[in-house]
């Protein structure tokens, strides 16, 4: 990126802010960084937050609201555990503040707060008891994941051979998660599944962090099709652009114009109103791990069952040019702009796309 300005005597007159990040400067359009500052965004995805000390990195990158992964494919003890630190954490630090209906946005981003929405990666946790949904909303998730890739008891992952559609068991799942104001996430789930969770629905139904499969071929389902974007769509939902590099290109560090190649095809297809952003930065990735501790994580993840073929590439992870990590988002805000889209069009992108569908399933 300082290449880039380099070249760029126009850019280089500009009276831009500089900031310094890990020892390297960066420069902010001005106008974009001021638009960035006023603006709702969201990440509707961060398993990065398995680490709480990284919750200082989406501070840095003017992140109104980030989605911790607190469960999914785990035991469920683990999942309690991981709830409760955020909830104490929460309770010790007076810039943190627990989303649990559409308001709470507002009022994270006018107290200058950082909003932090519970979120699964699979239903792993709630068993066989539909009951566990009311406890988990209870203690603050509102947003649950069908599967991670694998079967379960609700329905078909994106990976399996065959996608057998949403169970019996799933289908009171959805139900349950409308009734009591639960988003159904329908990423890491198969295309069958997915189609039968929307119709199901009541409510809106998200695919937080997916990309469009026309523009980057997963070998498995695990990037989603046009059906899949234009049924999420017509419910009202939105899909979430992913930034984890082998769903955005063969290349092990995208470029930024291969992310919003994925931004563009979504507002194609499914419309402005519709594309959200889900970047998925996670523990594993360049320049969080090493590339031994990259590799280690990667080899527990297949060993899982969890990873499996060229949709999980061997690391090195390195998140799309110019928004490696959370620090540097408001990077994103000016590729926008710079892309053609309009202020009022790059903020639904940011996140009120995402408040909107916040509004329509927990009211406030």
């Amino acid at each position: 990126m300082i290449d880039e300005f380099a070249q760029c005597g126009v850019a280089l007159e500009l009276k831009m802010e500089v900031i310094t990040l890990s020892d390297v400067h960066f420069m902010y359009n001005p106008d974009a960084k001021q638009l960035h500052d006023r603006s709702i965004v969201i990440d509707g995805t961060c398993p990065l937050l398995h680490d709480t000390d990284y919750i200082d990195w989406y501070i840095e990158g003017g992140v109104t609201i980030v989605t911790p992964s607190v469960g999914g494919p785990r035991p469920a003890q683990m999942t309690y555990d991981f709830i409760g630190h955020l909830l104490e954490l929460i309770r010790t630090r007076d810039d943190l503040l627990l989303i649990e209906r559409a308001e709470d946005v507002y009022d994270a981003k006018s107290q200058g707060k950082i909003g932090i929405v519970f979120h699964f990666q699979g239903t792993d946790p709630i068993g066989d008891n539909l009951n566990n949904v009311n406890l988990f909303h209870k203690l603050g998730v509102r947003v649950m994941q069908l599967t991670y890739n694998v079967d379960n008891l609700v329905g078909s992952g994106a990976q399996v051979d065959e996608d057998k559609g949403l169970t019996d068991f799933g289908r009171q799942f959805i139900e349950r998660c409308n009734d009591v104001g639960v988003i159904v996430d329908c990423s890491h789930t198969g295309v069958r599944t997915t189609l039968e969770a929307i119709k199901a629905s009541k409510k809106p139904v998200i695919c937080s962090h997916s990309n469009p499969k026309q523009v980057f071929k997963t070998q498995s389902d695990r990037n989603i099709n046009d059906d899949q974007i234009k049924a999420i769509a017509n419910s009202g939902g939105v899909v979430g652009v992913a930034g984890f590099p082998g769903f955005i290109s063969s290349s092990s560090h995208p470029s930024m114009d291969q992310f919003l190649q994925h931004v563009d095809y979504l507002v194609n297809i499914g419309g402005i109103d519709h594309v959200a952003l889900g970047i998925d930065y996670y523990p594993g990735q360049h320049p969080v791990a090493d590339q031994e501790e990259a590799i280690k994580i990667f080899d527990e993840c297949v060993a899982a069952g969890v990873w499996t073929g060229p949709d999980y590439p061997r690391p090195p992870h390195i998140y799309p040019e110019g928004i490696e990590t959370p620090q540097t988002m408001p990077r994103l805000t000016e590729a926008l702009l710079g892309r053609g889209y309009s202020e009022e069009d790059t903020q639904k992108i940011l996140g009120l796309n995402l408040v909107r569908v916040y509004k329509d399933v927990w009211g406030g």
